[in-house]
């Protein structure tokens, strides 16, 4: 048996977290018991072989300000394997057995496996080992990536980190670039995660976490996941790294072109991509020099579809035709120069185009019910955002080429498909883990305007016109558009805060998308459980309630135990409950909560087919 000790990345800022990472720690040492860590200091003289690691390395360097700091536990060296490859939340693995000759073929096989990551000395009649989880070197790359000036410096860059890390070297400079990418407070954009501006997407560790979590407790391995409301992609792109074959479905044609570029563009290698960014950038600056009537004048020269905004875009105050001929004239400016792109990075050059048209206008929906929405745009032009993706995607690609060669990198299948969570494709087989977040109620999101806020996008990219745009609107989930529902059909809970809607002036247009979001879950519910194996996992993620303020005083007035209602639903569809953990997020954008003064919290739904 081995000591080990866990010490938890010092930018999980929320206790929350903590516990998840206890959690996971937990399912991979499920007959361990584990001891939390309030001060790792305190274990310099309790645990003395800590000491003999120094720098970055040291147990004290770089630890969380407040709160838990780490773990320990005794377990089999065996699964120092599986620690290293899959935990989510910890920054370093130290542990500590009695020295054995047949422990050289151990170490030589971590290395086969693993990569260079582990630092390891034999003092007296133990051997000591200090390890960096892959997750925190994939996490980490990425701070290195950005602040790196093309993909030569990005890989050398990232070894001097990783020597830092080990405490390898006392260079310098080593240590300084070890030392910033451990003071990033957001390392949640690794590998393609950043592709694309998405409101309220998936936290990346905690679907990673949950996956692991999952998969331990079916035992085996290979499992096959599904995220039948997959977004941008985030639980594909974390079920690939961990070696899970996985399926991704969503309504919105946008999401899927981000999602499936989510996972294509990490097989591209980076030197493709530099010669097709530089070629691509060059005609970008040629558009840029001509004068900007040529593209009104020119536009069959150009290949390039018209785009009209809607009318009701048009008619917001902050929009008029002369901001408008200007951001149209942005947006053809790179559609024009993306045309000539080779067809493997089409996609990929769209989304980046899309992103680009995200970040420059801010759309934000108020929920009212009725369309109303904010508009502003940000300094920086469509063709310069467009640039600075692309450039920044050439380091991106370089840190996971060399990550596939440092800790072996690999990335099981993703596929992407465009479909209806109320009505999937029977052809999409069965699965093992689905793990998915719904949208939220639309009384307290205003999801009903998720998509109407990507209209310049979806127009850009010609997926929809001006004509149409609305039509994606009325298909989602708990949609506004005016048809009856009857009533009688809805759980008790669920009739609670329809009426309410109803007696409520400024809410009652709600009511009835109220009911209608409830009723489609149902249905996607029903959908979950045909599509999982016998004793399969559904994890599904939601607010864990929706309050409605009082406008001017910020009063509560009602909450709707959203969660509850959800699992309530699910049990009706046939899961089990298997149990249900609230996690609370740190809102750092206030605007996305305008009226709240209260903290928030996602619930974990564990559910379970029979």
């Amino acid at each position: 048996m081995a000591q080990f000790v866990f010490k938890l990345r010092h930018n999980i800022s929320l206790e929350d977290d903590a516990k998840l990472a206890e959690k996971e720690i937990q399912a991979f040492l499920p007959n361990a018991s584990l001891e939390s860590i309030a001060n790792l200091e305190s274990l310099s003289s309790e645990e003395s072989f800590l000491s003999k690691f120094e720098g970055l390395a040291a147990h004290t360097s770089y630890t969380r300000k407040v709160g838990v700091q780490g773990y320990k536990a005794f377990a089999s060296l065996d699964s120092l394997l599986t620690l290293v490859r899959r935990l989510s939340f910890v920054q370093t693995i130290y542990c500590i057995v009695e020295y054995e000759d047949q422990l050289c073929s151990f170490l030589k096989n971590c290395k086969s496996v693993l990569g260079d990551v582990l630092h390891h000395e034999v003092v007296g009649e133990n051997l000591l080992i200090c390890a960096i989880p892959h997750f925190a070197l994939i996490e980490l790359s990425d701070v290195v990536a950005r602040r790196a000036k093309n993909a030569i410096d990005t890989t050398e860059k990232l070894q001097l980190m990783l020597h830092g890390l080990l405490d390898r070297s006392k260079n310098a400079k080593d240590l300084k670039i070890a030392e910033e990418a451990l003071k990033a407070q957001n390392t949640t954009s690794h590998l393609s995660h950043d592709i694309h501006y998405y409101k309220a997407k998936f936290f990346p560790r905690l679907v990673r976490s949950t996956l692991n979590i999952c998969s331990q407790k079916l035992g085996g391995s290979n499992h096959q996941v599904i995220d039948c409301f997959s977004g941008s992609g985030t639980t594909l792109l974390e079920a690939a790294i961990l070696g899970m074959p996985s399926v991704g479905v969503d309504i919105d044609p946008l999401s899927v072109l981000i999602a499936k570029s989510k996972i294509e563009i990490l097989q591209i290698p980076s030197s493709l991509l530099s010669e097709e960014v530089s070629l691509i950038l060059e005609t970008l600056q040629n558009k840029k020099t001509q004068q900007l009537d040529l593209f009104a004048k020119n536009k069959n020269a150009l290949n390039v579809d018209p785009i009209i905004f809607p009318k009701w875009l048009m008619k917001n105050r902050k929009m008029s035709q002369e901001i408008a001929d200007e951001l149209i004239s942005e947006i053809q400016q790179v559609r024009s120069s993306i045309a000539i792109a080779n067809r493997e990075f089409k996609d990929f050059f769209q989304v980046l185009l899309s992103d680009a048209i995200a970040r420059k206008i801010k759309m934000r929906f108020l929920g009212t019910g009725v369309g109303r929405f904010s508009l502003s745009f940000t300094q920086k032009s469509i063709p310069d955002s467009f640039k600075d993706s692309a450039r920044k995607y050439i380091c991106s690609l370089a840190a996971v080429e060399w990550l596939k060669q440092t800790i072996n990198l690999t990335f099981s299948k993703a596929h992407v498909v465009n479909g209806d969570a109320r009505k999937l494709d029977p052809e999409l087989g069965l699965f093992d883990i689905l793990l998915t977040s719904p949208p939220y109620l639309p009384a307290a999101s205003g999801r009903e305007s998720y998509a109407k806020a990507r209209t310049p996008s979806l127009i850009a990219l010609g997926m929809k016109t001006h004509e149409d745009i609305d039509m994606l609107v009325d298909d989602s989930i708990g949609s506004m558009i005016d048809s009856s529902i009857d009533t009688d059909i809805l759980l008790e809970s669920e009739k609670n805060v329809v009426e309410w809607l109803k007696q409520d002036e400024l809410r009652t247009i709600k009511a009835c998308p109220t009911a209608r979001y409830f009723l489609d879950m149902r249905e996607a519910f029903k959908q979950m459980l045909c599509h999982l194996k016998p004793g399969a996992f559904a994890v599904i993620v939601s607010g864990k309630q929706s309050t409605f303020y009082q406008f001017s005083t910020r009063q509560q007035l009602y909450v709707v135990q959203s969660a509850e209602i959800l699992a309530e639903e699910a049990e009706k569809a046939g899961f089990l409950v298997d149990s249900m953990y609230d996690v609370q997020l740190q809102k750092a954008n206030k605007n996305a909560r305008p009226r709240s003064l209260d903290d928030y919290y996602e619930t974990l739904i564990y559910l379970r087919r029979p």
